[in-house]
């Protein structure tokens, strides 16, 4: 009787470990870039609801958001001043936020992440 083959070859497992190492470099790439989107959204989300903004002027709304993205390490999102628009808008302000994330996967391969994300933030 014939034995069986059981398990993998030297080179499924090859197969096998660079599939996961792609997975891994795409993952520490890439990871980062949305947890950073995370804190931003959870920012926006307190800036709504804190008592402290209720009923103040635009600037101040301003310099408390670019105050907490600088507490959570933003520096790049806090720098750029096209990524955020405050809009004037019934009862408050409506504050979006729309950019995007590029970097280097390896050599030539870049990934491109698009996030968008808004909040109403009532001042009366």
């Amino acid at each position: 009787m014939k034995k069986r083959q059981t398990g993998l070859t030297a080179i499924s497992w090859m197969v096998v470990l660079a599939y996961l190492a792609l997975q891994g470099i795409l993952a520490l790439r890439i990871i980062p870039v949305y947890l950073n989107y995370n804190t931003l959204q959870s920012i926006m989300d307190n800036l709504a609801v804190d008592p402290d903004v209720q009923g103040k002027g635009a600037k101040y709304i301003s310099q408390v958001f670019r105050k907490r993205l600088k507490m959570n390490n933003l520096y790049d999102l806090s720098a750029s001043k096209d990524a955020f628009k405050f809009k004037k808008i019934d009862k408050g302000f409506n504050l979006s936020i729309k950019y995007e994330e590029r970097g280097p996967i390896f050599k030539n391969l870049n990934f491109v992440a698009d996030f968008k994300y808004e909040v109403n933030i009532t001042t009366r």
